[in-house]
């Protein structure tokens, strides 16, 4: 019997009529479903009415924006499991928090490029395919044992298979499908545990926020898989580097996330530091180009401080530290390590 999977459905929300025309270009070759809506008042009512595997929400629209939109469509039962991509413009980093508190998993730039809009959209399809599939597979499974026609030998083979499904799940869920590095939404899961542990120990998180110098001239001169090259290598170096107990992710784009529970500010800077000598003095094989360096903003979170507040100051930090020539850690002014 032909068991095909229906296709997938998208709901793509952004009050710029060319955007949406943009995204319908771009995804028309993965052959999904697709629905558009121009003001999240609309999307609302789509998402009422239909079921959707992914959701694309502009970040900034009039009435009901993307950030509302998310958290609504966190209420709704039938969308409470499914990823939400937001569209955004450069720069609004503090807006991106938020959103990802909301309860987003990933974001995309405008104005898009191409490429990597489709490959994040096709890594959180695959994802919401491998849902589907392990739902699929739970109930044939329940209803197998419900009917106890399996061997006890058989019936192992499909809970060993049911294990290995899980943890493809699972990898997928919380890993960036380039690096292999902690991705944003399993990063979140990690701070917000060790923000409860911080809270009743007192005790201070340090945070690092790291930026690769002049990435972009990589992709432009060298193109992108060698781009992608120098993330993964990046990406190893710095888990090379890393303590037992910190929290490494990709943050977005060249960007890496570093979090050091229990460390004071002069802890954080020097940890980061070893990770900016070890990008430093590796051997980069990228011909017409000096290497690789990294710019590194470090702050610490104190208890009952917001992550918000704490990301703020690490930005700024890493703002100084291109501003004074890159290739280095910055701090928060009132506390430089002397």
């Amino acid at each position: 019997m032909d068991t095909e999977q229906p296709k997938l459905s998208v709901l793509a929300v952004d009050d710029e009529p060319m955007n949406l025309k943009l995204l319908d270009v771009l995804l028309k070759p993965l052959e999904l479903n697709i629905e558009f809506a121009e003001d999240g008042t609309k999307g609302l009512e789509l998402l009422e009415k239909n079921q959707y595997d992914l959701l694309l929400f502009d970040i900034m629209m009039p009435g009901i924006d993307g950030l509302e939109l998310c958290k609504l469509a966190r209420l709704n039962p039938q969308h409470k499991d499914v990823p939400v991509l937001i569209l955004t413009a450069f720069g609004a980093k503090e807006s991106l928090l938020k959103a990802f508190e909301a309860g987003a998993v990933d974001y995309i730039t405008k104005p898009f490029y191409g490429p990597e809009l489709v490959f994040r959209i096709k890594a959180q399809l695959k994802l919401r395919q491998l849902q589907r599939s392990m739902e699929t597979f739970t109930n044939e499974l329940n209803l197998q044992v419900l009917k106890a026609m399996k061997t006890e030998r058989e019936l192992l083979q499909s809970q060993q298979a049911l294990s290995e499904a899980n943890k493809t799940l699972v990898d997928w869920a919380h890993k960036d499908a380039l690096t292999g590095l902690w991705n944003r939404r399993k990063a979140w899961d990690l701070m917000e545990y060790e923000a409860e542990r911080s809270n009743r120990q007192k005790r201070s998180i340090g945070i690092a926020v790291m930026d690769l110098d002049k990435f972009k001239n990589v992709n432009d001169t060298l193109g992108h898989e060698v781009g992608d090259a120098v993330l993964k290598e990046a990406a190893a170096i710095l888990s090379e580097n890393l303590r037992k107990g910190d929290i490494l992710a990709r943050w977005g784009g060249e960007e890496f996330l570093l979090v050091f529970p229990e460390t004071d500010l002069e802890g954080s800077f020097q940890a980061a530091n070893k990770m900016r000598l070890a990008l430093q003095e590796a051997r980069w094989e990228l011909p017409g180009l000096e290497g690789m360096t990294v710019s590194i903003g470090v702050t610490v979170k104190q208890p009952g401080e917001t992550w918000t507040e704490a990301f703020k100051q690490a930005d700024d930090a890493l703002y100084r530290a291109k501003e004074n020539g890159r290739n280095r850690v910055e701090v928060p002014l009132k506390g430089i390590p002397s």
